[in-house]
């Protein structure tokens, strides 16, 4: 039986020949926002990281509908580099013009300039059918076992987070793939306590070899103080966001924390590691203007460890300004609020994004009986 449509990752171009071969349309997924996509063409068309004098100057991405600055060093190695993997990206970007059309895991009311500019570039059309996770994650046992893997001690940090006020903590998580060396992690733990704020902490297990000592001594300071919780084994995050107790988040900016920390209202520190996080840090701060950069200046490989170290000032003072009381702090927390009701409307039966999805699928059983 010959399918009807064929919907596949970015990272498979060829796709787009098979779709060809059999007649039928290719739909790319898009597991990240629009903002990124857009983002990436700007560099890619107009190269404006090649008119500055060093790899820390400032420069402004061209034909965007809102005013962004980066710096070289904040941008993908393959971009400085043209590297094999930017010879990948290109195929992927040529496919996709090619393509029938977008899936999208954003929603309309999030990125809608975005959307609007991703069409334009591309020429093809878009369908906003997110945030998935918040439509795939609907009850507390999908919501405990995302990732296939089930939190012990659930207790444990259901508890600790029960016996605090509303959104007085932060959730400090840098997803499965981070790689800190141990300076930094340290720094990070000293900014948490220095700022005085109560938080919950997933660390990630390092090698056997390594030790984790000072860990040890730092998980026991904050017990006795009762200020913070530190998680060693696989994170509910889902569910720890969406307790009235999480105020904020600290996250390294992959879209699928993002999306998920936007759900739930919560504002947000940003600190972005590798991949085209730090795009989303810049959608974050300066377009959607929910969070406030820890300031981290270089992208790396998903593994390897930063050479720069944020320094623990810098972490405290980003925590401070979060969970605390200030005019622009409570802009941002109301801001993240409204952006969380919104992405909830969307994926309701009149929402957006279910209204999209319907929309999909009925253009392709046009084109399905036109084909017949």
């Amino acid at each position: 039986m010959t399918p009807d449509c064929i919907i596949t990752d970015m990272f498979y171009p060829w796709t787009v020949d098979s779709a060809a071969k059999l007649g039928i349309p290719r739909l790319v997924f898009h597991t990240a926002g629009y903002f990124s996509q857009c983002a990436a063409s700007s560099i890619k068309q107009y190269a404006p990281h090649l008119s500055v004098n060093s790899n820390a100057d400032t420069f402004l991405l061209p034909d965007l509908p809102d005013t962004i600055e980066m710096t070289t060093l904040q941008l993908p190695r393959w971009v400085r580099t043209q590297d094999g993997y930017a010879q990948l990206m290109d195929r992927i970007r040529e496919s996709e013009r090619q393509s029938y059309g977008a899936v999208v895991n954003s929603f309309h009311e999030l990125e809608n300039a975005y959307e609007e500019h991703y069409t334009s570039i591309t020429g093809i059309k878009a369908w906003s059918v997110g945030p998935v996770s918040l439509c795939v994650n609907r009850d507390a046992a999908d919501k405990v076992e995302r990732g296939n893997k089930v939190a012990p001690n659930e207790n444990e940090w259901l508890n600790w987070l029960n016996s605090k006020e509303c959104s007085s903590v932060l959730y400090v998580s840098f997803g499965s793939l981070n790689k800190f060396s141990t300076a930094q992690l340290i720094e990070l733990a000293h900014g948490l306590d220095a700022s005085s704020h109560q938080f919950i902490w997933v660390v990630r297990q390092k090698d056997k070899d390594q030790d984790e000592g000072w860990l040890e001594d730092f998980e026991k300071h904050i017990k006795e103080s009762n200020r913070g919780l530190i998680i060693r084994y696989w994170a509910p995050q889902l569910l720890i966001l969406e307790h009235q107790a999480i105020g904020g988040l600290v996250t390294h900016c992959g879209w699928n924390s993002i999306l998920e920390g936007v759900t739930a209202g919560l504002p947000m520190i940003t600190w972005p590691l590798y991949a085209e996080q730090f795009y989303n840090e810049k959608f974050v701060t300066q377009v959607i203007k929910i969070g406030v950069s820890v300031g981290v200046t270089e992208w790396r490989q998903w593994d390897e460890e930063a050479r720069e170290v944020v320094k623990r000032e810098e972490i405290e003072k980003a925590v401070i300004f979060l969970m605390g009381s200030g005019v622009q702090a409570a802009a941002m927390k109301n801001q993240a609020r409204e952006l969380g009701n919104a992405a909830r409307r969307a994926i309701q039966s009149s929402g957006s994004s279910q209204s999209n999805l319907m929309s999909m699928i009925k253009e392709l059983t046009s084109l399905k009986c036109g084909r017949s």
